[in-house]
């Protein structure tokens, strides 16, 4: 059976999608992949405000395509009723909605939860917002990095006596669509059992807080604010990233026959003996020193050495990969991480396939990312307009398929 012709586990189900930018945008990707039909609402003219930001490849922004794929689009005007009346009929169909505008503007708009669970009852209503839907800073807009900065994150991570860092990609953003698209999940369950939709409210920065948990949990028990430890780790010594003669690698000695073992391997067969690495408690308080023991052999070994040797003696350790050898690297193409897809306007490009397999079978990518408006005309006859209908909403400028 053809790609295209594969159902996702979602198939049949419907997703009227208001999302932007990153973090909601994740969230329908998730659907998308899993085979459901999202429809994504843009706005006339111009579209989501990731099409505007580079880099671009022949006009379409790289980062708008890689998380679009197997999306619908359909380009609305939302500013008149015109426009409004097109969603409520979209709404009948739909059975999740997801909007991440700040904090009540949807419902300033008219296409709010109360307006649009008198339509239909059914809707699971996913509302993602930088501070959520309370508190004193939901009226505020937020991105990744606000987040980052506000829940605890960037100001976690770093060297200990230099600047806060945040992620070098968004993870703020999809962990929150990652914690969003669990919970619309949870939602349709509900709708299941009961027959009843609801709202879910959740916040980027809430989400950035939780995943920052240890360090909440150690403040509540013992009073104490741990220092960021750079690219080592607070719980475990040995564990992090050291240097390599030509980079980078990871060792994690999380036992002490671990530990005895890492030390056979690199020759240090001394600071077995020595009392300040006699166990994790002491070797955590001269982690540092430890450190620069471990790198002073490291240093003259090729990382992919370190990573063989260390692995051989059951020692968990990794190459750290520059980006181009993640993405051709014999673990990649054995699992199929990429896929060739036919992306309009570039040509044929490799997408990432969604990571989550059922019955060994990868979620099928049917498409690249959708145009502006390409999809306008198949999705209002799909909710029961007619071609003359949808010619009037075109001349009137209610909708329209700018195809860029």
């Amino acid at each position: 059976m053809a790609e295209s012709e594969k159902k996702g586990v979602f198939d049949g189900l419907k997703v009227l999608d208001f999302t932007i930018a990153l973090a909601g945008v994740y969230i329908s990707w998730q659907f998308a992949d899993l085979g459901a039909e999202v429809w994504k609402v843009e706005r006339y003219g111009s579209g989501d405000q990731a099409r505007a930001w580079d880099p671009f490849v022949n006009g379409l922004s790289t980062l708008y395509t890689a998380y679009n794929k197997n999306k619908k689009s359909i380009e609305i005007d939302l500013s008149g009723q015109a426009g409004k009346d097109v969603i409520y009929e979209m709404v009948k169909q739909a059975d999740v909605v997801l909007e991440n505008f700040k904090s009540g503007s949807i419902d300033r708009l008219g296409l709010g939860y109360d307006k649009l669970k008198e339509i239909n009852p059914k809707i699971v209503f996913v509302s993602l917002s930088g501070f959520g839907g309370s508190g004193p800073l939901q009226k505020y807009p937020c991105y990744d990095a606000i987040a980052a900065a506000r829940g605890g994150f960037a100001g976690s991570n770093g060297e200990p006596e230099g600047a806060p860092m945040k992620a070098g990609n968004a993870n703020c953003d999809t962990l929150t669509g990652t914690y969003a698209f669990n919970a619309a999940v949870m939602g349709l369950i509900e709708v299941q059992k009961t027959g009843v939709g609801c709202r879910i409210d959740i916040g980027m920065t809430d989400v950035a807080m939780y995943s920052c948990a240890e360090t909440v949990m150690d403040y509540g028990q013992t009073g104490e604010i741990y220092t960021r430890f750079g690219n080592h780790d607070r719980f475990v010594a040995p564990y992090g990233i050291f240097e390599a003669r030509d980079g980078w690698a990871v060792i994690i000695a999380d036992t002490q026959q671990r530990f005895e073992a890492l030390c056979d391997v690199l020759g240090l067969e001394k600071l077995k003996e020595d009392v300040r690495f006699s166990d994790n408690a002491a070797r955590i308080k001269n982690r540092d020193v430890l450190a620069g023991q471990i790198e002073s052999v490291t240093r003259t070994m090729f990382r992919r050495d370190i990573e063989e040797r260390l692995l051989a003696a059951d020692v968990p350790a990794s190459q750290v990969l520059p980006f181009i050898e993640t993405y051709t690297s014999e673990h990649a193409n054995a699992t199929e991480v990429t896929q060739l897809v036919w992306q309009e306007k570039i040509g044929n490009i490799r997408f990432y396939n969604n990571p989550l397999r059922f019955n060994n079978e990868l979620c099928p990518i049917k498409r690249g990312a959708p145009l502006l408006g390409e999809d306008t005309d198949e999705i209002l006859k799909s909710v029961g307009y007619s071609e003359e209908e949808i010619a009037r909403l075109h001349r009137d400028e209610v909708v329209a398929s700018h195809l860029y």
